[in-house]
């Protein structure tokens, strides 16, 4: 028979193939393969997901952080601060300070000398890294580096007494050496996690240094750690905290010198402890310099007095107040916040017309209490004791139950005001008729009788903390009223006494269900009271609505 007649196309393909007189080749079969146009697209398909994948930007792993801190020229109020950052580093570490601080002249506090290094895993020294300035701090590049180190010194200069801020005058120079706040000297990185932070400590003239941290690496026993820096003194020492602190590893310091300062601890050269967090970090004082120091026990809490200056007041006199609220406090939660509370007493440098008289600063586990320096014990007992007892509550209501949002600052100051003048009752400091009379006198004069009583909502004027005097004044002395009003509001409502204190209990046990907000106190106060309370806040707290001065004070 006659073979069908081909194309020239046909032709083409059977010399090309091997298709004359025979099977098709092995690469004829697979020309002629049906499916092959789909496999290519499969092909390329899984190629360009390969490459999209492949130029993802990679999650950024968690870094550690060494921050050395050496105190050598601390008696001229400097500090250089080493940051070493470890790990899978990105191409470039942006290293910033807390909001509003870096730049800020007003609050004498400057950064100084920035540089980089890579560093060895042995600690030597490599190549410069480039450093660039930006907004809040700088930037340095680490691309394909694991292991940098950033050098940068903090200067404090003296802020004027007629600076009112009072957040001001926090880290400053005081007599031997400086005071200084976690927030305004410590830089971090931003935009990527933090595994596991470490702060070393060099004091090479083994001056005095107190560092009131809630995560510190300590001893156990005080007795057994007391007897350990008698026979061990280059090991460790407890600072006058009764916490023992051990060397950076490596490091051998030298024995610790006589002490000028009969009550405060000798310090070895070098200290290491571990924050938690940046959050810990940051919310952290150091102070070195002419300190004194006195310590007791409250359950497994070290309780301690520390200050810089002489008073007209012994310092086991007020070491006794101090453990006399915080043990009062402490059994009104059944238990402490953290492991150690430390009141340093200093002296008040703000010379403002408008200023108070008496300052006080929460700052992590450490109360920071300004002072007149003509204080006497009865000015201590009868006005300062307020504002130990109200900066200490506040490691409960305002650390361990933290409150972020400005709109309940009228709750978390007025119930620590409140519940402050309550405690020095039950420690038997104040008499009930001087805390009615305090408390009642400061209704009239900064709530009743303010310009803004009826003009402004509480909530309003207490979120803002750093308005004018009148203003302050009437946002706390407000909410202290509103908390004693929403006490009155639940007893009567309840049958029972004083059911906001048990509010107040249910907040701290829990905690862990987030930062204090209007919804979650409305939440607890319907879980432990049943009673709906949003209508009123909405009236009297958040409204313009203004409450009487409440006559149940105490």
């Amino acid at each position: 028979m006659f073979e069908k007649s081909q194309s020239a196309l046909a032709r083409y393909k059977s010399r090309r193939l091997g298709l004359v007189g025979r099977e098709l080749s092995w690469f004829g079969k697979l020309w002629y393969f049906p499916h092959w146009r789909w496999i290519r697209l499969s092909t390329l398909a899984v190629g360009l997901a390969i490459a999209y994948f492949a130029l993802q930007p990679r999650p950024l792993e968690p870094v550690n952080l060494t921050y050395a801190i050496d105190l050598t020229n601390a008696a001229r109020g400097s500090l250089t601060i080493t940051l070493i950052a470890e790990g899978n580093l990105p191409e470039h570490l942006d290293l910033e300070f807390a909001p509003g601080v870096f730049r800020d002249e007003r609050n004498g506090v400057s950064a100084n000398e920035p540089s980089g290094r890579v560093l060895a895993p042995d600690g030597t020294v490599g190549r410069p890294l480039a450093v660039a300035e930006i907004t809040d701090g700088w930037r340095l590049a680490t691309q394909s580096v694991t292991r940098a180190g950033f050098i940068y010194r903090i200067d404090l200069d003296r802020v004027q007494g007629s600076e009112e801020d009072i957040r001001r005058h926090i880290s400053t120079p005081v007599a031997g050496g400086l005071r200084a706040a976690g927030f305004e000297i410590f830089l971090e990185p931003t935009g990527m996690a933090v595994q596991e932070i470490t702060v070393s400590m060099h004091n090479p003239d083994q001056m005095p240094v107190l560092v009131p941290w809630p995560a510190l690496v300590k001893g156990t026993d005080l007795a057994a750690e007391r007897r350990r820096q008698q026979n061990r003194a280059t090991t460790d020492a407890s600072l006058g905290l009764g916490q023992g602190y051990r060397p950076a590893a490596g490091l051998t310091p030298p024995p610790p010198q006589p002490n000028p300062l009969g009550g405060a601890a000798s310090v070895p050269s070098n200290l290491l402890f571990h924050p938690r967090d940046l959050a810990d970090l940051n919310n952290s004082l150091i102070i070195c310099g002419n300190i004194r120091t006195l310590e007791t026990r409250a359950r497994d809490t070290v309780i301690q007095f520390a200050t810089d200056r002489s008073w007209l007041f012994a310092d086991e006199a007020a070491m006794e107040l101090i453990q006399r609220i915080a043990r009062t406090e402490m059994g009104f939660f059944g238990e402490p916040p953290t492991d150690q509370i430390t009141v340093l007493l200093s002296a008040n440098e703000v010379t403002a017309e408008k200023g108070f008289d008496v300052y006080g600063v929460h700052t992590g586990s450490s109360v920071l209490v300004m002072l007149n320096p003509e204080t006497t014990w009865g000015m201590l007992e009868e006005q300062a004791s307020s504002v130990i007892a109200h900066e200490m509550f506040h490691s409960w209501v305002g650390e361990a139950i933290p409150q972020t949002d400005p709109t309940m600052l009228w709750f978390t100051e007025g119930v620590t005001t409140w519940y402050a003048a309550r405690m020095l009752v039950s420690a038997g400091i104040w008499e009930p008729d001087h805390a009615r009379g305090i408390l009642g006198a400061r209704l009239e004069r900064d709530y009743a009788g303010n310009p803004l009583f009826g003009q402004m909502s509480v909530a309003d004027a207490a979120a803002e903390v750093m308005a004018d005097a009148d203003q302050v004044r009437f946002g706390y002395a407000g909410g202290v009223n509103a908390c004693m009003a929403l006490d009155d509001l639940l007893a009567r409502a309840t049958g029972t006494l004083r059911p906001l204190d048990e509010v107040l209990r249910a907040l701290y046990f829990g905690r862990d269900r987030g930062d204090l907000t209007r919804e979650l106190l409305e939440e607890t106060i319907l879980e432990v009271t049943g009673v709906n309370c949003h209508a009123w806040f909405e009236t009297h707290v958040y409204g313009k609505t203004a409450l009487p001065p409440s006559e149940q004070l105490i």
